[in-house]
């Protein structure tokens, strides 16, 4: 009788054990998906920052190249026409992604 509790108590000190390790092993797994989640949080907002500078940016120098080529004095066969068109063409897509990227976030 008394081998047999000795037995049952061995058998309960193992699978506590057991359980106690497994659960040391799970904690550590989720303090690191704890720091990878925060880290993740960081660069998200940095990112978003980061995206919304540009995007201000890109809708102010779309206004002020509406603004500049008005009258359409830059002529796209001269070096400063090329590089300016090649600007605006840049400016214009940027500002229609953003444009794109609003209406959804509107909606």
């Amino acid at each position: 009788m008394i081998t047999l509790f000795i037995i049952l108590f061995i058998l309960a000190a193992g699978i506590a054990g057991i359980t106690g390790i497994a659960c040391i092993n799970l904690l550590r797994k989720l303090e690191s998906a704890e720091e990878y989640i925060e880290d993740l949080e960081k660069s998200n907002i940095q990112y978003e920052t980061f995206f919304q500078e540009l995007k201000r940016t890109a809708m102010s120098s779309y206004s002020e190249i509406r603004q500049i080529d008005r009258i359409g004095s830059f002529e796209s066969d001269d070096e400063t026409g090329v590089i300016f068109n090649n600007i605006k063409d840049i400016v214009i897509k940027l500002n229609e992604q953003f444009s794109n990227a609003q209406d959804t976030v509107d909606k």
